[in-house]
């Protein structure tokens, strides 16, 4: 007799049928996924950081932003959305906010 992937019970009905019922099926596939969604969701709450970051420099007025006070902040310039090579240099974006070296120290910011 075959039972239930998720919680082992008896199974009645189709040959080939896996769970008994929806809710063990959602479980049992949450389960099998859950280190690659915990990843993501990871990810995406970094770049939610980083965007807010510099989205909070940008609302108190500032254009430029010193290295220092983006590490103090916890900025991790590891994630990015994006990368754009232009005639004045690398532009990293995070969503919608763009950022630029200006020197060893200094970037510019700007939001699309």
């Amino acid at each position: 007799m075959n039972k239930c992937l998720q919680c082992h019970q008896p199974l009645f009905g189709r040959k080939d049928k896996k769970f008994c019922n929806d809710l063990c099926r959602n479980t049992y596939n949450n389960n099998l996924n859950r280190d690659k969604v915990e990843i993501v969701r990871n990810i995406n709450n970094k770049l939610r950081k980083n965007n807010r970051i510099l989205k909070n420099i940008l609302e108190v007025g500032n254009r430029s932003v010193s290295k220092n006070y983006l590490n103090l902040n916890n900025f991790d310039f590891k994630y990015i959305t994006n990368v754009n090579e232009s005639k004045h240099g690398t532009v990293f974006y995070v969503y919608d906010v763009g950022y630029q070296k200006i020197d060893d120290e200094n970037y510019l910011l700007f939001q699309e």
